[in-house]
């Protein structure tokens, strides 16, 4: 019985082995949304597997322009891989992320007929920016379509002063 426990130890890690590789790069593409800004977000990120179960992945998304504010983060994030079955990992994350937001009132009251224009025009020259550091606490789910191709789903939550947000979103990668 003991020697049944042991091959089947020794299978399980050996698949789990197989799966993210030390050296692993993938590259990929994602489409988020974010709770504080209320706007869709398009990214990009890198994934380079240090061990074969963790990988860093630093990463940038930019956040479309809505009522007004836009905003950006480039993250480096840390993922530690759990197989979970056959082509299906999932992941923890924490890593560190730094955030610029623009205010732009000229372009913020669009959705108030006449009134958004006479305050736009009014208020065209005033704008504000801000950036800041934090930390990004978070998990994902990922898929293997082929050898090479990706899906998945993450979410996480960003620390940072004043603007906190989740995070939630598609990832899509290719493995080289």
């Amino acid at each position: 019985m003991e020697k049944f426990f042991l091959c089947v130890a020794a299978a399980v890690f050996a698949v789990a082995g197989v799966h993210a590789q030390k050296g692993e790069k993938s590259a990929g593409v994602s489409l988020g949304y974010g709770s504080e800004i209320k706007s869709i977000g398009i990214g990009a990120r890198f994934n380079y597997g240090i061990t074969g179960r963790v990988q860093i992945t630093p990463g940038f998304t930019y956040f479309f322009q809505k009522d007004g504010f836009s905003a950006w983060e480039t993250n480096a994030d840390v993922h530690y891989l759990f197989p979970v079955a056959g082509k299906v990992t999932v992941y923890p994350l924490a890593g560190l992320t730094f955030t610029g937001w623009k205010f732009d009132a000229g372009n913020a009251f669009g959705d108030l007929g006449g009134l958004g224009d006479v305050l736009g025009d009014y208020l065209d020259n005033a704008s504000s920016d801000i950036t800041r550091f934090g930390v990004n606490l978070g998990g994902g789910i990922q898929y293997r379509l082929t050898g090479k191709l990706s899906i998945g789903a993450e979410a996480k939550y960003s620390l940072v002063s004043e603007i906190d947000q989740v995070v939630a979103g598609a990832v899509l990668t290719y493995k080289f």
